[in-house]
């Protein structure tokens, strides 16, 4: 017995290894080879204590003149925050000045950082920042840097998911777990941005882990301490790391109602939920996210007032009204996408017909499997009734045959969620509501929200990225119930599920590509990093006397904070001077009179030198 248990324990060990060195080659493969993206350049700023667009570093980037402004004829400030008011006593006349990357690189303050994380990430990701700015200390900063950040988190929910899986249900559910997770393409995507995405799912679902086995209340002495020690932190830092996070909080206390029974325990968890959210408190309050609510109220109006007056030609893209309808159709690809078995059908299909064939060539497999016994067929029709059913539908298709096929064949296999629920121990009947429950509940919770919003801004898979590990852990579950069925059953499932997978490596693919709008948000594929090949190139041709000149189009006012900014943008300045050695002395200024080019003044030559054409290479700037 003991030897049995040894070589299971080995095969399991080995089968995990091989999923998680899959993971991490999916996740390192392609990684820099495209450029860094808005959200990208903002990371790489701000955990520099850099403001995206300089509002602390004016100094380094210009001059400043102060006239009379005739305040008397100046509106009186709302309640904008202090930090970003400013004088109505006169008026700040800012022209560029010479620089260099020494005076880019002069030390920032603790309140750079924070008014960096305010102006930047309206004072989200504050934990994230914190540890990047560490990492990028030890390891450098690149792209592949800062991107392999990311990929350590992802790397370790894939184990997660694997512990979580073994622990609450059994060793099998946990590997398959593990190896969806490692070639889930939301999840590879993810790990491929240097944004607080994959630590945010990573702190999740261990705070989950824990919370789980608190409530199960079967832990004791030092090791409970442990559990809530852990859940607070775990918790808590997810928090610091997003904001949403409190969506998962919310479905943690949903569960508590439903099954913590002990006045004791409600005590212990009210503790622990103190805890976790007092770091979030206090970096409201007194930290660098004292902005938050009125940045989160200013950025609500926006894009508000975005979906009533431009919903499609803006700068966040498609942003519409909360209408059912538009609700509707944003929200449903987000749970689609949430299945496996049904990633990207949503974004295929189309064709009113043919949705409604494929729904009840679903409904028509469900009925056959459950009342087959007692309709009179021939013996030879009994078991090639579900293929016929398929095969007959494609005769109705207009697009799209396979794809309506396995849309089909989800219907009908994710009707065997009741039965694994029924054929579950009590206990792991408890535990199959905390799936469900986070498995959807962080999707529903921006649902709400959008409806409460009055804009379809923040229906975006990312943010529903916290139902991933959950909804993964129950296909494993069925995947599993499905080796039980009988086989004409267990076969139509399995073929159509394999097909389904054709699919998703398309979708991977093409995320390698660069052309997912889903995962990428770019249909065609970016150049390498334009700032570190600009960066290289004046290192390489500088020569002392020379002069770098940037591109400085007229900075957008959009708020009263916009007002508080250079008035021509310097984030192609900024970001260049990112990749060039702290002590350099590259002479550098701003050309105002163009948009487009890095170019070299030199010396003993009258006719400039073109480092980069930007115009195209932005990516989430034009």
């Amino acid at each position: 017995m003991s030897s049995n248990n040894s070589k299971e324990k080995l095969r399991s060990s080995l089968i995990l290894l091989f999923i998680i060195l899959v993971g991490i080659a999916l996740r390192l493969y392609h990684l820099d080879k495209f450029s860094i993206f808005y959200d990208e350049k903002s990371t790489l700023l701000v955990s520099q204590g850099i403001v995206l667009e300089g509002a602390n570093q004016k100094k380094a980037f210009s001059n400043l003149k102060l006239v009379d402004s005739e305040f008397w004829k100046t509106p009186a400030p709302g309640t904008n925050p202090d930090q970003v008011l400013r004088s109505f006593t006169y008026t700040e006349i800012y022209s560029p000045r010479p620089f260099t990357p020494a005076e880019f690189w002069e030390p920032k303050s603790l309140a750079d950082y924070y008014e960096a994380m305010t102006r930047s990430d309206i004072g989200n990701s504050s934990f994230y920042y914190l540890i990047l700015h560490g990492w990028i200390e030890a390891f450098g900063l690149s792209d592949y840097s800062i991107r392999l950040f990311s990929v350590i988190f992802s790397v370790l929910t894939i184990l997660v998911t694997y512990l979580f899986g073994r622990r609450f249900f059994n060793e099998n559910t946990g590997l398959i777990a593990a190896g969806i997770t490692a070639f889930e393409p939301f999840c590879v995507a993810y790990s491929h941005q240097a944004r607080n995405y994959t630590l945010t799912f990573f702190l999740t679902l261990l705070a989950t882990y824990y919370f789980l086995q608190l409530i199960e209340n079967k832990a004791k002495g030092r090791k409970l301490l442990w559990l809530y020690l852990g859940y607070s932190l775990t918790a808590g830092l997810g928090l610091l790391s997003h904001f949403l996070t409190i969506s998962v909080l919310i479905g943690h206390a949903l569960y508590a109602l439903l099954f913590l029974r002990s006045w004791k325990g409600w005590v212990r968890m009210a503790a622990a939920a103190a805890l976790a959210l007092s770091g979030t408190a206090w970096w409201l309050i007194y930290g660098g996210g004292q902005y938050t609510l009125s940045s989160l109220a200013h950025q609500a109006a926006l894009y508000k007032r975005t979906a009533e007056e431009s919903p499609l030609h803006n700068p966040f893209g498609i942003v519409l009204p909360a209408t059912v309808e538009n609700v509707f159709q944003r929200g449903l690809p987000l749970f689609g996408d949430l299945i496996l078995f049904t990633n990207g059908l949503t974004d295929a299909l189309a064709g009113r017909k043919n949705i409604a064939v494929a729904i009840l060539v679903g409904i028509l497999l469900i009925v056959w499997y459950h009342f087959k016994d007692k309709i009179n067929t021939p013996g030879w029709l009994t078991h090639r009734l579900p293929y016929l059913l398929i095969l007959v539908s494609g005769f109705f298709y207009t697009n799209h045959k396979v794809q309506f096929a396995i849309f089909s064949v989800s219907i009908f296999a994710l009707s065997f969620i009741p039965d694994v629920h029924r054929q579950a121990s009590p206990e792991q009947r408890k535990r199959l509501w905390m799936i469900y429950i986070m498995g959807f509940f962080p999707t529903c919770f921006l649902v709400m929200m959008a409806f409460r919003s009055g804009h379809t801004f923040g229906l975006q898979q990312r943010y529903s990225g916290f139902s991933f590990p959950y909804i993964i852990i129950l296909i494993s579950l069925l995947l599993q119930y499905y080796a039980t069925l009988k086989t004409e059953f267990k076969l139509l499932i399995f073929v159509f599920m394999g097909a389904q997978m054709y699919f998703v490596g398309m979708r991977l693919q093409e995320f390698y590509e660069d052309r997912s709008t889903k995962y990428g948000y770019f249909a065609n594929p970016r150049e390498p990093n334009p700032y570190h090949a600009a960066a290289k190139k004046i290192e390489a041709m500088y020569q002392e006397g020379d002069t770098v000149f940037y591109p400085a189009p007229r900075y957008e006012i959009t708020s009263e904070m916009d007002r508080t900014y250079l008035p021509y943008s310097i984030h192609d300045a900024q970001l260049t001077n990112l990749y060039f050695p702290k002590n350099a002395r590259y002479v550098q200024a701003m050309d105002t009179t163009q948009t487009e080019r890095i170019w070299l003044k030199k010396r003993d030559s009258a006719e400039p030198v073109e480092i980069m054409k930007l115009k195209g290479l932005r990516y989430g700037f034009e």
